[in-house]
Order: structure tokens, then C-alpha cells, then sequence
């Protein structure tokens, strides 16, 4: 019995080893920020990576810098979204994430949410942080403040949890027209104007009908010298009370979602620079 505990104990502590070496791997095998840019010092880098470490491994997702020159023709939200999906970031089944990309091509910085955190950075909270990135180091060429301000903002609306009231919305899609299309569209409305005109023209060539009653002649016009006297008037009045009145709407807790080239869902917002 002693010798069959100690074997269970024993494969206990070696599968928890295991897993702790899983998820050191995983760990290992991403960079949580990448300085394609090459805007951060060596020690800056390092400071961002074990802070975005940090803060991911406390709320159960991953949390990502990066910097870039070349957005490879795609916009900003684009390239955010892609490099999120296709580096294998996020965690657990709904790809939890963050994704803050300074971008140089397109001179904007954007953030860009998956899973869990879509819900906790709404709309609004998403231009609050980035209020905080550009005040405090962005606007004036500083890279690393910008950065560390952006984990410091997106640290604080993840301790305040998913605000109340929180819902999510998908971005209208825009329809596009093939070429095909748009040549088929153009020749239907040009027979169609041509009939319709055709029709016009052949109504304005016939023949005009006699005039039943000569106007000019037969009809007369006299003009008298009308009075209206104002004799009394009332002005009624009436108190609406504010229980009558339409709620204020609120979209603070407005989530607004679209699908990334490779199917997901993500949230995220931008700011030229």
C-alpha cells in the first residue's frame, strides 16, 4: 500500500512538472514584443516582453506589442488582426487576446481584441487607452512610453472587469460589385432610359387636344377687401413630467465586431499618428 502512494504521488508530481514545462514552452515559443521597427532599445523590449508576460498570464490571455515599417499593403487593422491570428496567439478556445501595433506604414496605432477581451475593451474604453498611449509618449516620437502606456491602461480596465451593460454589435459589411456586375447594371439602365425616352417623345408629338373652356376669355377675377379681428386668444400650458421622458441612449458598453481574413472575430480600434 506505502510503495502503490508513493507511485501515485510520484506520477502526481510528474505530470504537474509536465505541464509546468508545457506552459513555459508555450510561453517560449512567442514574443510579446516584437520590434520589427526596431524602435526599443534592447532593455526596453525586455521590459514591455515580462510586463505583457505578466499581465497575460493574470487574466488568462495573450497580450502583444508590436512595432512595424512594413504592413505588407495591408491597413492597420489588417495587419493587427493577421499577425494576432496567424502567430498563434490567444488562449483557449476563443483566442483570448490583445494586440497593440504601432504601425509606421500606415502611420497609425491600433489595438486589436479576440475573445474575452473584446468584451473588456469596449469601444469607448479602447479610445480611453488610446488617449493614454498618445499622451503620454506617442505624439512625442517615444516609442517605449507609448507602449508601457498602453499595458498600464489596458491593466486597468482589465481589473475593472467586463463593464456593465456590456453588448457586442458586427460592423455593417459593405457590399462590393464585380466588374460583370457592374457592366450588366450599366447596359439594363441604359435600354431601360432608352425606352422610357423613346415612350417621352412619342407622347410630346401628338396631337394636342382642344381646350374645353377658353380661360382667357370667359373667366373673370375680382379681387374684395377681406377683415380678420382677433377677438380673444388663450395660451395653454402643461408641466411633462421627467418620468415621461425618453431615456438617454448609451453605447459605453458598445463592443462593435468584425471578421479578420481568417474567419475570427475581433474587436479594436485605431488613431492616425
Amino acid at each position: 500500500m506505502v510503495r502503490r502512494a508513493i507511485y501515485r504521488s510520484s506520477a502526481i508530481i510528474l505530470i504537474f512538472i509536465f505541464l509546468l514545462a508545457f506552459m513555459s514552452s508555450a510561453f517560449a515559443d512567442k514574443s510579446f514584443a516584437v520590434d520589427m521597427a526596431g524602435v526599443f532599445t534592447a532593455e526596453e523590449k525586455e521590459s514591455l516582453e515580462q510586463k505583457a508576460i505578466a499581465l497575460g498570464r493574470q487574466f488568462s490571455m495573450d497580450i502583444v506589442i508590436v512595432t512595424t515599417s512594413d504592413a505588407e499593403g495591408k491597413s492597420s487593422r489588417d495587419y493587427a488582426d493577421d499577425y494576432f491570428d496567424y502567430n498563434g496567439y490567444g488562449t483557449g478556445a476563443d483566442r483570448d487576446g490583445i494586440l497593440f501595433l504601432i504601425d509606421f506604414d500606415n502611420s497609425e496605432a491600433y489595438i486589436s481584441t479576440s475573445g474575452s477581451a473584446i468584451r473588456y475593451l469596449t469601444d469607448e474604453r479602447i479610445e480611453s487607452i488610446l488617449d493614454d498611449v498618445f499622451d503620454k509618449g506617442l505624439s512625442d516620437r517615444r516609442y517605449y512610453d507609448a507602449a508601457f502606456a498602453f499595458l498600464d491602461s489596458a491593466e486597468a480596465f482589465l481589473n475593472k472587469g467586463i463593464p456593465k451593460g456590456q453588448y457586442t454589435v458586427s460592423e455593417p459589411v459593405e457590399n462590393t460589385l464585380t466588374t460583370a456586375e457592374v457592366v450588366i447594371g450599366a447596359a439594363v439602365s441604359g435600354v431601360s432610359g432608352l425606352i422610357f425616352l423613346s415612350g417621352t417623345k412619342r407622347r410630346y408629338k401628338s396631337k394636342p387636344k382642344a381646350r374645353i373652356f377658353e380661360y382667357k376669355n370667359n373667366s373673370h377675377l375680382n379681387l374684395g377687401i377681406t377683415e380678420d379681428n382677433l377677438v380673444n386668444s388663450y395660451v395653454t400650458t402643461r408641466i411633462i413630467p421627467v418620468a415621461n421622458k425618453p431615456p438617454r441612449s448609451s453605447s459605453s458598453g458598445r463592443s462593435t465586431v468584425h471578421r479578420s481574413s481568417s474567419g475570427r472575430s475581433h474587436g479594436g480600434g485605431g488613431r492616425k499618428f
